[in-house]
């Protein structure tokens, strides 16, 4: 009992500081932008037909990694495509490589009308400018099968070059 009177000093344990990360209320963010897409459908054996429209598209990213994003490109040519897409996407810096997996209708509309929906994927990258404005720059493949709405039976591909500038809220 004495060496504690002795040394002195407090006997109680001494609990350790613990510090909490501040964890933000929302990692999301929606965005909207305009851009330019080119448009080319070939129908192999047939005509080539090339067009530029407008390119609207607005999304929502639920964290760095993941995003919904939904385009419609038309608006000046007798080609047009609304789609829906999921978009995982890989940050590099100010940089973010990204994928597109959805689902969209083409329309082909020079006279007659063709349309076919399915499955679309594209492949991109955007770039951000300062915090709420980026660019980016992507390939998106609309429609790769045989036929067109029953207008042909060759095989068509339609698909697109698209750039633009997107603003985050």
């Amino acid at each position: 009992m004495n060496t504690f009177v002795i040394a002195g000093g407090d006997i109680s344990p001494v609990e350790p500081e613990i510090t909490v990360p501040e964890v933000s209320e929302s990692t999301g963010s929606f965005y909207a932008g305009l851009g330019y897409s080119y448009i080319n459908l070939d129908g192999k054996g047939a005509d080539e037909i090339d067009g530029d429209a407008t390119l609207l598209l607005a999304g929502y990213n639920f964290n760095q990694y993941i995003g919904v994003e939904d385009r419609y490109a038309g608006l000046t040519v007798c080609l047009e495509n609304s789609a829906i897409y999921l978009k995982p996407m890989y940050p590099i810096g100010d940089t973010t490589v990204y994928g597109l997996l959805g689902y969209g209708e083409t329309t082909y509309d020079n006279g007659d009308s063709y349309s076919e929906s399915g499955f679309q994927w594209g492949l991109g990258a955007s770039y951000a400018v300062t915090e709420n404005i980026g660019v980016f720059a992507d390939y998106t493949n609309l429609y790769d099968d045989s036929g067109f709405d029953g207008g042909t039976s060759a095989d068509v591909t339609v698909d697109s070059i698209n750039v633009g500038v997107t603003y985050t809220f």
